[in-house]
């Protein structure tokens, strides 16, 4: 059974350590641009945007979702379309507030649970896993993708962030699996039925996850 779950929370709870908590290392410096394409995908989906020559068009900003309009409204304020990974960028000064909200919606359905977390003058809140099972559940799911395939769109737009994520280390622990889980994924999005338009916005938030856990590494080496 397909766990009931937004694609932003999806990815944000997968990336969570089952248990210690935390962030998983290999996911945490890609995580808040991840999540981030992921909600641009939830608003193609939910017919609020469209993708046009690279660039994010607003069709409606009416919606319940808080996260959803306060992306929205942002968006519509420009006079012509922008491209998609310019508004990625554009929203790095609210990316604390769009993890707060993805949080928010996993903490209201009692998944996990934020411990606040001090070291010095340093100050953070840690996500601890609450429902295993339900976790578990998500894990054995998108495993099931991997092998099995699909050629459903939201499906293989779920897919599409695992390895840009880092999120192949939370579901494979070895290395010959984890290589595995990569080829079958490559192999997944070629020919797939994703429109180009989509595509397109996928690459953006691709490249500029995988741009920050590049940066993130480069500064770690010369730290």
């Amino acid at each position: 059974m397909e766990t009931s779950l937004p694609l932003a929370q999806k990815l944000y709870f997968l990336a969570i350590r089952p248990e210690k908590g935390g962030i998983s290392p290999h996911c945490y410096s890609a995580l808040d641009y991840i999540v981030l394409g992921a909600l641009f995908m939830e608003l193609y989906v939910q017919k609020k945007i469209r993708f046009e020559n690279k660039r994010i068009v607003v069709l409606d900003t009416k919606t319940e979702n808080e996260l959803h309009r306060f992306l929205l409204l942002r968006m519509s304020e420009t006079k012509s379309p922008r491209k998609i990974s310019r508004w990625i960028n554009k929203f790095y000064f609210s990316l604390k507030y769009i993890r707060g909200e993805v949080q928010k919606g996993l903490l209201d359905q009692r998944l996990i649970r934020m411990e606040d977390k001090h070291f010095l003058f340093f100050k953070w809140k840690k996500p601890f896993v609450l429902n295993s099972q339900e976790l578990r559940s998500l894990e054995t799911e998108i495993r099931n993708l991997i092998i099995k395939g699909t050629r459903e769109e939201e499906q293989l737009i779920l897919l599409s962030f695992l390895v840009p994520g880092g999120l192949l280390y939370r579901l494979y622990s070895e290395n010959s699996k984890r290589r595995e889980a990569k080829k079958r994924l490559k192999m997944l999005m070629v020919g797939n039925p994703v429109s180009s338009a989509v595509q397109d916005a996928i690459s953006a938030a691709q490249a500029v996850a995988a741009s920050a856990a590049a940066a993130s590494a480069v500064a770690g080496s010369t730290s």
